[in-house]
């Protein structure tokens, strides 16, 4: 059976606003074989829990060997002092907002490298699982034989990375996380012509010629595949304001969907 784990990341702020419920419906939702590993932006595991208590049965993992926090900032041999060098460089909107998305590429390239599995499921911390996800589907979802990656491509634009999954048994697997990891450690994403996160991972897999698989399916055409492609079964993604709304809106899907969730 192939093993999987999940990681995210936020901050204190995010945790109340999004974290929370993100972590919440993992619990209740994903596989208890699916490990987590949250990425510490300035928050405590008492901080999580603080509106858990007494812990109910379904998010007991929460505070079992399944789920771990790491401190992003420790963990991380570079983030501080990439964002020390390049916190006062100015930026006309997030497409150039490096810092704000190193915290994510930080989190991702330490996991790429000490996680204990087949495949590293990176997770927004605004994504909500609103219905069971089983291994197999898992399994269906993640890179096959020489792919390395799977994620939400799209037609006109850079990648959806709300949501994408690594194959950490990929033979060049080190050398493409490390090519990722450069991009940050040599301040080399400055000479791309966006610097978040997405834009970044897509021009390392470009340049390495990494092997991808799409998960966009019909939302490939779309601005918000996630929902619109085969991940909308599983998940929504509160990206931007949705955060507030605390789900995406009917006028997001260019799709049909069957599922409860979006009736």
């Amino acid at each position: 059976m192939t093993t999987f784990a999940a990681i995210s990341t936020f901050n204190r702020a995010g945790l109340d606003l999004y974290g929370r419920r993100m972590v919440e419906s993992f619990c209740q939702a994903w596989p208890r074989d699916v490990s987590m590993r949250l990425y510490s932006e300035g928050w405590d595991a008492d901080d999580l829990l603080a509106h858990c208590r007494p812990l109910p049965a379904s998010l007991s993992r929460l505070a079992d060997e399944t789920c771990e926090i790491v401190h992003l900032a420790s963990a991380s041999p570079w983030l501080d002092a990439f964002k020390a060098r390049n916190r006062n460089r100015p930026f006309r909107d997030f497409r150039w907002d490096a810092v704000r998305f190193s915290h994510k590429v930080a989190a991702v390239c330490h996991a790429a490298r000490t996680v204990d599995a087949d495949v590293l499921i990176w997770l927004d911390g605004d994504i909500f699982t609103h219905a069971p996800v089983t291994i197999a589907d898992l399994e269906g979802l993640a890179p096959d034989g020489d792919e390395w990656i799977s994620w939400l491509d799209r037609a006109s634009m850079y990648p959806e990375c709300g949501f994408y999954m690594l194959n950490l048994r990929h033979e060049k697997h080190l050398e493409y996380i490390s090519a990722f990891d450069r991009m940050y450690s040599s301040d080399a994403l400055y000479g791309l012509n966006e610097y978040h996160d997405s834009h970044v991972l897509q021009v390392v897999v470009e340049i390495e010629r990494a092997a991808a698989k799409s998960l966009s399916g019909e939302g490939r055409t779309a601005s918000h595949p996630l929902v619109n492609g085969p991940l909308g079964q599983w998940f929504d993604h509160l990206k931007g304001n949705r955060k507030r709304e605390g789900r995406s809106p009917a006028r997001d899907l260019k799709v049909p969907r069957q599922e409860g969730y979006w009736q």
